[in-house]
């Protein structure tokens, strides 16, 4: 019995200290998902996806196939991989 309780209020704490189920700690998460979205600078005009920190969301933007940063996902999946999930 001491035992489950044990595992419960484990489980407890870490909840609280990851709010949101799911999603990585600011601290874990790479600082690419920090970087706002960046269109680039050339003439293509590609839907991509990038991480909005601010809103904790994968959302698209336009992507003009050139420069940029490394906050740029062909895919959402790919995204919430890297930027919200463990």
């Amino acid at each position: 019995m001491e035992g489950r309780r044990f595992a419960a209020v484990l489980i407890l704490t870490i909840c609280m200290l990851a709010p949101g189920t799911g999603t990585l700690l600011p601290k874990d998460r790479p600082s690419l998902c920090d970087l706002p979205a960046d269109s680039g600078s050339g003439t293509k005009a590609e839907k991509r996806i990038y991480y909005n920190s601010a809103r904790k969301q994968c959302l698209r933007f336009d992507y003009t196939g050139q420069g940029g940063n490394e906050n740029n996902f062909r895919r959402t999946y790919d995204c919430q991989r890297t930027c919200l999930y463990t």
